[in-house]
């Protein structure tokens, strides 16, 4: 029977029946893992059922499995892989410092290049590095509610600012949150803003609005310059400290999407790619709040402690000047320039098979996600609720079984390894999954 001729289901079923048969090794290793950590694995994000693959080597952009499969990489580690998984400059900087020694136990002779590097690139004043950006947007938050005196934190739906901060949409909040008092606003809609200032019991006790400039987890949606302009004036008429959550975006342009934006926060909070693959997070902004942690201020003025073990670690410190180096303007223009084109590609092949309205891709320059369902106008929230999650997974298993590896949700992040072949490679893969299927999308 042609695939022609084949339902959805029955297709998702012999793709999962051939997953299995042909990855022995990772659902052995997935079965050992269970037996000590729950599902199998410590990051919930790489689960995925029946099992996840198991990886044992990688070079460049190529991935290879337990089972001996070699896979094009274009989840590169959910952005934080952006030089790829061997770079010959940040690898030598990490066998310097592990021939140096490690775990100092005391400042480094490569933190304060780093801090440099990274507040000229994005327009900070100050900052401070943290272990992700997880505790990046957590410490963000603290510091607000501190120099504030306020206790409301202004989130939109469909954000995701790390694995305690989650807003799946305007009505829940993961139960794994951190217990702040949150306002979760329906994302790029202005009417909601100015009715927000026009609430006193809201702006009257407003600490911080965190937002991402595009959503990264949230469908790589998006917001429109007009929505981020009301942000910054709401922020300026309360007082409250407006917050851009850049970990993923400040990839999509040399100063970060603020900068493409034209629009400035007051605190800004990175992570993922910027040590060049080693933990890392980071937030900065104005001096007149980042000096809380100033414990050499003399003015009288309150000071913050800023805990973290592995704040500056030597790897992280090193591999971070680096990567600095090594991402030019040009180069980081490049590799956006060609994430844009692929999202064009990809969705004229929507077009091309009829199925734009039921399969689309977002995104902006690098980071995108294809989506599967009905576009609902667009928005995440109204996606979600006709989410074709069936017809998602039989993708992801057709590109697996064709050599391409992506995020089970369909996301997709390109480092500054993938060239135009790479590219290719995946499209065509997309168009013979259409030729194959787009009868049960359309």
């Amino acid at each position: 029977m042609t695939s022609e001729l084949r339902t959805l289901s029955e297709g998702l079923s012999d793709a999962i029946s051939d997953y299995v048969s042909s990855n022995p090794v990772s659902k052995s290793n997935h079965d050992k893992a269970s037996e000590y950590f729950p599902a199998g694995n410590t990051r919930s994000v790489l689960y995925t059922s029946p099992f996840p693959l198991t990886f044992v080597s990688a070079t460049g952009i190529t991935l290879t499995s337990a089972d001996g499969s070699t896979y094009l990489d274009f989840l590169s580690e959910y952005t934080a892989g952006l030089f790829g998984h061997s770079n010959e400059r940040i690898k030598k900087a990490i066998q310097d410092v592990v021939e140096g020694g490690w775990v100092l136990g005391g400042i480094g002779q490569w933190e304060g290049l780093f801090a440099q590097r990274i507040c000229e690139r994005f327009g900070l004043q100050r900052c401070r590095f943290t272990n992700s950006g997880t505790e990046a947007n957590l410490m963000t938050i603290a510091v607000a509610k501190a120099v504030t005196k306020r206790k409301k934190i202004l989130v939109f739906g469909g954000g995701y600012h790390g694995s305690v901060l989650a807003f799946p949409d305007v009505d829940s909040q993961s139960p794994m949150n951190v217990p702040h008092d949150f306002i979760v606003g329906p994302y790029n809609d202005i009417k909601y803003i100015k009715t927000l200032q026009e609430d006193p019991t809201t702006t009257g006790d407003l600490a911080a609005i965190i937002v991402e400039q595009m959503q990264g987890a949230g469908g790589c949606y998006t917001a429109s310059n007009d929505f981020l302009q009301s942000l910054r004036a709401l922020a300026d008429s309360t007082g409250a400290i407006l917050v851009f959550d850049e970990v993923m975006t400040s990839r999509l342009h040399p100063g970060g999407l603020q900068a493409r934006n034209g629009i400035k926060p007051d605190m800004t909070t990175l992570g993922k790619y910027l040590a060049g693959g080693s933990s890392f997070g980071c937030f900065g902004g104005k001096e007149e709040i980042m000096r809380v942690f100033n414990e050499a201020r003399s003015d009288g003025g309150s000071v913050l402690s800023h805990a973290g073990t592995f704040n500056n670690n030597v790897i992280s410190m090193r591999a971070g000047c680096v990567a600095m180096e090594i991402l030019t303007d040009e180069v980081l223009e490049n590799m956006n320039k060609l994430g844009a084109g692929m999202r064009e590609k990809l969705n004229n092949l929507f077009v091309k098979y009829g199925v734009q309205e039921k399969v689309w891709a977002t995104g902006v320059g690098s980071l995108m996600a294809i989506h599967f369902g009905e576009r609902k106008g667009g928005e995440w929230t109204e996606y979600v609720k006709a989410r074709n999650k069936s017809a998602e997974e039989l993708f992801w298993f057709w590109m697996i079984k064709n050599g391409v590896y992506l995020a089970r949700r369909c996301f997709v992040a390109l480092t500054i390894e993938h060239r135009a072949e790479h590219i290719e490679q995946f499209l065509n893969s997309t168009e013979e999954f259409l030729e194959a299927w787009s009868h049960v999308l359309q």
